[in-house]
């Protein structure tokens, strides 16, 4: 046999065997919250809200350690009229919903 041939057969078969491991591996370490929470309007899941920029205030209320990464929805306050400056997330998906008071 081949060298290149015996490789390839030997990688192959390795990947073949680690796929269950795999799936366990990605169970076995969610996170993800079992009950349900609840946080407040201008409150912060982690009594940490975070200050950023000119005087905008972001308060947590779903964490993605809370989803294992899926997803993170946060409440802003702003100081200054007009939304967050034109950018790319290549990454995520992004939602912005605006409430007038």
């Amino acid at each position: 046999m081949k060298r290149n041939t015996f490789v390839r057969a030997l990688m192959g078969a390795a990947t073949f065997l680690a796929i269950p491991f795999d799936g366990v591996a990605n169970n076995l370490f969610k996170t993800r919250e079992k009950k349900g929470f609840k946080t407040d309007a201008g409150a912060d899941r982690a009594q940490n809200p975070m200050h950023l920029f000119d005087g905008d205030t972001f308060y947590t209320k779903v964490s993605t350690r809370d989803t294992d990464g899926d997803m993170y929805v946060y409440e802003s306050t702003r100081v200054k009229k007009g939304g967050p400056n034109l950018h790319v997330h290549y990454e995520q998906d992004e939602m912005v919903v605006y409430f007038r008071r």
